[in-house]
């Protein structure tokens, strides 16, 4: 089944590709508007909302300038080189399509951009490439090609050196159960546009977790972006001649062509019902922790919760704050000083709790907070930042 569903996607992207950058332009995939703008007049046209969606994922994930990155599902390579380019990364991107990788080399030759990206036709999932060898792995709008997803996020998991970034933006669908209409409009998208299902926002979380990521969140960006859909909003270019042209391309290149045609107006309908929405994801690998710094933050607990030294024996990296310490906001905020004094303000826990989510903050263990130390002590970890 996985190998028939990255033909599809292979053939389709192949079938394509001409059209996705003569209609959509570089960057193939949705734009992102603030509330009230409209193209043409007092907002961005289509490319340059597009663009800004590249921004914004840059600024939700806290990217680094400079930074290795894995470009998963680059398309004909609009965000690897705006990576490059603008952030002066070193980007490896990966697709299903020859076509696709063809494309996005010749786009970064004519940039000059060549020596900073390099493009090829690969699995995600078997890329080949050493553990740890990136320091983001970066995917707009390709998760949903991808059966396997718990595999995705174990296998970028592997790749990610430790305190490395995982930046995802995608579609997803609401989360929680769907009546039968519902249904029925979220399987044409799937057929129509070659993907084995959507997962929603709240699930990518949970297989982030799963899979050992921490600091791991979402921001949903549907209404910044459900107007990509919308011909007469976005203004997007329509093909010459009409459903003339889509017959003729059809005739040309096989059905499959037309689900290029037949996406916009069931992604409308999706935005519009809230079916389909869209949203960012972010996430990080913990850093490495020393035996040493594990010992040394169960020291500071046991001073900080008044125990004496039979009670640390019993502390493990696997211990949850939460859960298995009961530890009360005081507590956290007196083990946040202790940290501090300790480590210097960069190892604000108490901050950094506040950002997380429920769950997160459930699961949250001294393991991870002595990779939080790790991260931050040693000036590998960085703000998080918030989303738009």
């Amino acid at each position: 089944m996985k190998a028939d569903m990255n033909t599809a996607v292979e053939r389709y992207y192949d079938t394509t590709l001409d059209l996705y950058e003569e209609l959509w332009g570089e960057h193939v995939h949705h734009g992102f508007w603030d509330e009230g703008e409209r193209p043409g007049a007092d907002g961005a046209d289509r490319h340059e909302a597009t663009d800004r969606l590249v921004r914004e994922l840059v600024a939700y994930a806290g990217l680094p300038e400079g930074a290795h990155v894995l470009d998963v599902g680059c398309g004909i390579g609009g965000p690897a080189l705006y990576l490059a380019g603008t952030l002066g990364c070193s980007v490896v991107g990966v697709t299903l399509s020859a076509q696709q990788a063809a494309r996005a080399t010749e786009k970064a030759r004519a940039a000059g951009l060549a020596d900073l990206a390099e493009f090829h036709q690969l699995d995600a999932l078997s890329t080949g490439f050493p553990d740890e060898s990136f320091d983001v792995v970066w995917a707009v709008e390709s998760l949903m090609h991808i059966e396997d997803r718990e595999a995705f996020f174990a296998e970028v998991h592997r790749l990610l050196r430790p305190g490395g970034r995982l930046a995802i933006a995608t579609w997803s669908v609401r989360d929680g159960a769907l009546d039968d209409e519902e249904r029925n409009l979220v399987d044409q998208i799937l057929k129509h546009q070659v993907m084995p299902s959507f997962c929603s926002l709240e699930e990518h979380e949970r297989m982030a977790l799963a899979a050992g990521f921490a600091e791991v969140a979402s921001v949903d960006w549907s209404r910044a972006v459900a107007n990509s859909w919308d011909p007469e909003f976005a203004l997007v270019k329509k093909p010459e001649q009409g459903r003339a042209t889509m017959v003729e391309l059809a005739r040309e290149r096989g059905a499959d062509v037309l689900g290029f045609f037949y996406a916009g107006p069931l992604m409308k309908k999706g935005f519009d019902t809230g079916v389909m929405t869209y949203g960012a994801v972010r996430a990080v690998k913990p850093a490495a922790t020393s035996p040493q710094t594990l010992a040394e933050v169960v020291e500071i607990l046991q001073t900080v919760l008044d125990q004496d030294d039979a009670w640390s024996v019993g502390i493990t990296a696997a211990t949850t704050l939460d859960g298995d310490l009961e530890l009360e906001s005081v507590e956290l905020t007196a083990l946040s000083r202790a940290l501090q004094e300790r480590y210097g303000d960069r190892v604000d826990l108490a901050a950094h709790v506040a950002g997380l989510g429920v769950d997160e903050i459930i699961a949250l263990t001294v393991g991870d907070v002595a990779g939080f130390v790790t991260a931050r002590r040693d000036g590998a970890g960085r703000e998080r930042t918030g989303g738009a």
